[in-house]
């Protein structure tokens, strides 16, 4: 038995059961190692290094830049959340365990344990791109949603979509405003300029100041505007800090995973990941994930998912382009913040498109070996998502081989295709032994409150009611 027939149907689950869908695994393998085209470039590369790369001359590396966002954009992330919330439905449709603790139990100590998986990869592992811990927290409030019928999820889904791009659209508006403000506290100092050279000094406009309210809209305008700015002398103070030992990277990551699982997570994130595993939910019960459409649907689908998701991801890059390029300007001519308004879709589609792809491609036999060799990394996804954060940062941060801003843009792609041939030859090989990854099985016993079976010879509890 291969390692994809040999997966377990649970999007991140990792649950022994007596049915396969292997296409889950072979999705969320793909997944997997898509994120790290991404994520490659924040381990690599300060943040705004990479808005350098966008604002600089249209060369190789700016196009090299580009392709990767409009072909990936979110697709990888959002189809790695997709897969998990068909596990959700997966996972909570099991009957009562055999060790007796109901399924609910189950899932929601679960959920617990992955939010402390996500806190380890986020606090310790130093990954600022960390989803674990919002899974874990996402999927505490999403059990209720396991009772609604397929057309309430699409519509929940949307919802969450929508409200997503209206907050996002809300903080535009709010920049919109505070533009509007700053030029009239802008105008008001010019006239008193002028007044001053007419040489007008007793003028009363003269020896008027700003408001305090006045002040305060100048200050918040020009903040928005340099943080947009290169600063050559933090982007220097950060790569200094990012080749440094272990405590002084902690500490000058910290402020960033805060505000990402705290502020950002509970704006926007929360919104964003709720919609694509709703989605998930969706085409579950479609027979997306398991395999169910016809091949002339995949097809459609990955035709229509990548041209609508790839259209709306080339207009993102397109206008973050200009925004970084002249936020001002960005801020006074767009009516909607078109980099960013449409993400839930873009992802949605482009995930859908990908995924489909890969699928039509699978049933046509081809390269048959590669479609086993990423089931199997996503048999193993959870241990496989978390060494890519261990590998990342080990290689690039200062306590580890200290490579960070040492590499080209176009090189740090040679590190993601050697990070990719080590987890597909380290998943193989393991699952020919064991029947979970390591993670995997550290979560089931931690679940379960005792140690599991591992061994592919030995029989879990959970194994053996199935299989009598």
């Amino acid at each position: 038995m291969n390692p994809v027939q040999a997966s377990h149907p649970d999007a991140f689950l990792p649950e022994a059961s007596s049915e396969r869908v292997p296409m889950l695994d072979l999705l969320r393998g793909m997944a997997v190692l898509g994120i790290l085209v991404t994520t490659i470039q924040t381990f690599g590369l300060t943040e705004a290094q990479v808005q350098q790369l966008i604002r600089g001359p249209h060369g190789g590396t700016y196009k090299l830049a580009t392709l990767v966002q409009v072909l990936f954009g979110n697709a990888m992330p959002a189809l790695f959340t997709m897969v998990f919330g068909a596990g959700i439905l997966l996972f909570l449709a099991r009957p009562k365990t055999a060790a007796g603790m109901a399924i609910p139990e189950l899932y929601i100590r679960r959920q617990l344990w992955l939010i402390a998986f996500g806190l380890i990869n986020a606090l310790g592992f130093l990954c600022t791109s960390d989803l674990l811990f919002f899974y874990g927290i996402i999927g505490v409030f999403l059990f209720p949603f396991r009772l609604l019928s397929t057309r309430a999820l699409l519509i929940a889904a949307i919802i969450t979509a929508l409200i997503y791009s209206g907050k996002t659209y809300w903080n535009f508006r709010e920049q919109q405003q505070n533009y509007e403000k700053f030029q009239t506290v802008e105008g008001l100092e010019k006239k008193q300029k002028n007044l001053e050279k007419k040489g007008k000094k007793n003028s009363k406009a003269k020896k008027r100041e700003l408001t305090d309210e006045q002040k305060e809209a100048k200050s918040a305008w020009e903040g928005l505007l340099n943080d947009q700015k290169f600063d050559p002398k933090q982007n220097d103070a950060t790569i200094k800090a990012m080749r440094s030992d272990y405590s002084t990277v902690w500490n000058h990551l910290l402020p960033k995973i805060q505000a990402t699982q705290a502020q950002y997570f509970y704006r926007l994130g929360l919104w964003d990941l709720a919609s694509m595993l709703l989605l998930g939910m969706v085409l579950f019960r479609r027979g997306f994930f398991t395999n169910q459409l016809s091949t002339r649907q995949y097809v459609i689908l990955a035709i229509g998912g990548l041209l609508t998701g790839l259209t709306l991801n080339g207009l993102a890059a397109f206008s973050h382009e200009s925004l970084l390029r002249d936020f001002t300007k960005y801020v006074a001519t767009n009516g909607l913040p078109w980099h960013d308004v449409f993400r839930p879709f873009a992802q949605a589609f482009s995930a859908m498109g990908w995924a489909s792809l890969v699928l039509v491609i699978y049933r046509a036999g081809l390269v048959l070996w590669l479609w086993q060799a990423i089931g199997a990394v996503g048999q193993m996804g959870l241990t496989a998502y978390l060494i890519q954060s261990v590998m990342g940062t080990l290689f690039f941060y200062g306590y580890g081989f200290g490579y960070f801003d040492a590499l080209p843009f176009h090189q740090l792609y040679t590190v993601v295709a050697e990070i990719w041939l080590l987890q597909l030859v380290f998943s193989v090989v393991w699952l020919r032994h064991y029947r979970l990854g390591p993670v995997e099985w550290l979560w089931e016993s931690l679940s379960y409150g005792k140690w599991q079976p591992m061994r592919r010879h030995e029989t879990s509890p959970e194994t053996a009611r199935a299989l009598s």
